[in-house]
């Protein structure tokens, strides 16, 4: 029998690129899931956009927060809703482009049951549809393991994961201090309780925003990486190494606020570190 999938479709203000994230899911050959579009406050034209998409859909359910609560409440608010055995994550701006994504995925986690979260590759793209890089992240448990605590493995828009492992541990953390890196968080918690996989192909598009909060706050993020790399210091392999590189990039963004960096240097490095 088929297991329900649960898409988790966080958006604020999402009207302009909605859409292509949601014909995406609607491209699945796989069509045994539910999609929860997160409307956390939008004040643009985005739930009538969602209900002439999902007009003839039933699949599709729209919830609105009437004020802006954060994309760690409204995260957890879908997974208080969601009625599938497995969650799945896309961002409004972002587009699976492989049909069998999730049945692929779906194959794997029914196959093997010691395994809580696996991912894909990206193809990582800018706000005018120009190709920035693909990646394609490790793929054994192993491997993982021991890059996870410097290289986050996964890209939130790629991923599936078991729901009820997820809620051992009380759904994403609402601690301020993982504000923006929930999805890193719960990936590390999630390994605690199961292995890792990443499939070989690049299922989704993500696209990299100049205006997007990890743009504008790559120092903070990167200080929020070290709080969360330092909860799972005895949980990992490699913590000095993680630790020691996640400076790096701390440094490296401070600078960057003082002393002007091309972007092309800067495109090298979120390359060479792939920090999504």
């Amino acid at each position: 029998m088929s297991k329900l999938v649960s898409i988790l479709l966080p958006t604020h203000n999402g009207a302009d690129r909605i859409k292509e994230a949601m014909a995406s899911v609607f491209g699945q050959f796989y069509d045994y899931w539910e999609l929860l579009v997160l409307d956390d406050g939008s004040v643009d034209d985005t739930k009538q956009i969602v209900e002439s998409l999902a007009k003839d859909d039933s699949r599709v359910k729209y919830i609105k927060n009437e004020t802006n609560l954060g994309i760690q409440k409204a995260l957890n608010k879908g997974l208080r809703e969601a009625k599938g055995e497995y969650i799945a994550r896309i961002d409004d701006d972002d587009v699976w482009i492989d049909k069998d994504k999730l049945k692929k995925q779906v194959e794997f986690l029914d196959k093997n049951k010691d395994y809580v979260l696996i991912g894909t590759g990206v193809i990582v793209i800018d706000e005018n549809k120009k190709e920035l890089f693909r990646y394609l992240p490790p793929q054994e448990d192993n491997e993982i393991r021991n890059k996870i605590l410097y290289k986050n493995c996964f890209t939130h828009s790629s991923v599936l994961f078991r729901k009820n492992v997820a809620f051992e541990f009380g759904g994403y953390s609402e601690d301020p201090n993982v504000k923006h890196i929930e999805d890193y968080d719960l990936w590390l918690k999630l390994g605690t309780m199961g292995k890792f996989a990443n499939l070989r192909t690049y299922s989704i598009v993500f696209t990299q925003r100049g205006g997007a909060i990890s743009a504008k706050n790559r120092v903070v993020q990167a200080k929020r990486s070290l709080y969360v790399i330092k909860k799972f210091k005895n949980k990992y392999p490699r913590f000095f190494r993680g630790y020691f590189i996640t400076l790096i990039k701390l440094w490296f963004f401070a600078a960057r606020k003082m002393i002007p960096i091309s972007e092309k240097m800067l495109s090298k490095f979120k390359a060479q570190y792939k920090e999504f």
